[in-house]
């Protein structure tokens, strides 16, 4: 493997990062941002070394010199399947402070699902910060429901040819246009992401769009699509994965006004500034519809400042 820089948190300030993440986002929150920045520090270290597997059998071999990079825990493979490996974990940072090994879980996520191009998810079964001998981490792989289709161009001209790499406002009190421009892109091959309020099988079954991935933002977390509209920062980490995995990708935000209720103005405002800046990068659009009557003057405004008007 080649040599490249790499920043390896010390256990301390890991510890410190958790106690201000429980402190401004609850103990759950707090579980969930670690894990996923852990899976992107395990995305971006496999993504440099430019390595890549064709099963898990070729996994094994390399996670223990991958792993070693980040000083986090010792590493014992105990078995690998076809879809599954079971880990265990010496020493563990995040344990001897005696909590569970959340970041940890994440990094190896990201690193098989890196390897891979593969999702793959890791629970932990066992926890020393719980009395065990070890830590104990369960990966085991799971169908990306983001991950677009591959849905075939139409091979007629497109209706919408709008520039890449801008973010459009697009003001009506129903979004019927913003779901013609998405289908529009959608059934001319471009990957494709919705975001949206309504239930997304009424939303497939009207477009006709029963490919295209969907995130619903809605309390009801009954669904593997679902999203939580006060967790801004998952919703924004499901987005932000999609659209660096799928550059020139089309984004359609629909339900602005319900993230809005729901956390408040400046927040989502700061959503929304974020994705831009993917969006812009990436060559990719994002589409979001909103009704001027239900917000003040002055946000609307906020909001013709950062997006293109439609």
């Amino acid at each position: 493997m080649r040599a490249i820089p790499f920043f390896v948190m010390p256990g301390i300030a890991l510890s410190h990062l958790r106690e201000e993440l429980e402190i401004t986002e609850g103990d759950h929150r707090a579980k969930l941002m670690l894990y996923r920045y852990g899976q992107r520090c395990g995305r971006a270290l496999v993504d440099s070394y430019g390595l890549e597997c064709s099963a898990l059998e070729e996994v094994k071999a390399l996670i223990g010199p991958i792993w070693m990079e980040a000083g986090l825990s010792r590493i014992r493979i105990e078995s690998a399947e076809e879809t599954e490996l079971v880990v265990n974990l010496d020493e563990s940072v995040e344990s001897k402070e005696g909590n569970t090994c959340d970041f940890a879980r994440g990094y190896l996520s990201g690193i098989v699902s890196q390897l891979t191009a593969k999702r793959f998810e890791v629970d932990e079964i066992e926890c020393a910060s719980r009395g065990y001998l070890s830590c104990v981490l369960q990966v085991y792989e799971v169908v990306d429901n983001l991950r677009p289709s591959r849905q075939p161009d139409v091979g007629t001209e497109r209706k919408y040819n709008l520039e890449t790499g801008y973010s459009y406002l697009i003001k009506e009190e129903i979004p019927d246009q913003s779901f013609d421009m998405f289908v529009d892109a959608y059934r001319h091959g471009i990957p494709s992401l919705c975001v949206t309020r309504e239930y997304p099988e009424k939303v497939k079954e009207k477009y006709d769009i029963q490919g295209a991935p969907f995130l619903w933002l809605s309390m009801d977390q009954q669904k593997s699509y679902s999203r939580d509209p006060s967790n801004l920062a998952l919703l924004y980490s499901d987005i932000k994965t999609f659209v660096i995995e799928n550059p020139g990708c089309i984004i359609l935000l629909s339900g602005l006004e319900y993230l809005v209720s729901q956390n408040g103005f400046t927040k989502v405002l700061k959503l929304l500034q974020h994705m831009n800046d993917k969006v812009a990068v990436t060559d990719s659009i994002l589409l979001v519809p909103v009704s001027p009557l239900t917000l003040m003057e002055q946000d609307l405004k906020m909001l013709e400042k950062e997006l293109r008007s439609f």
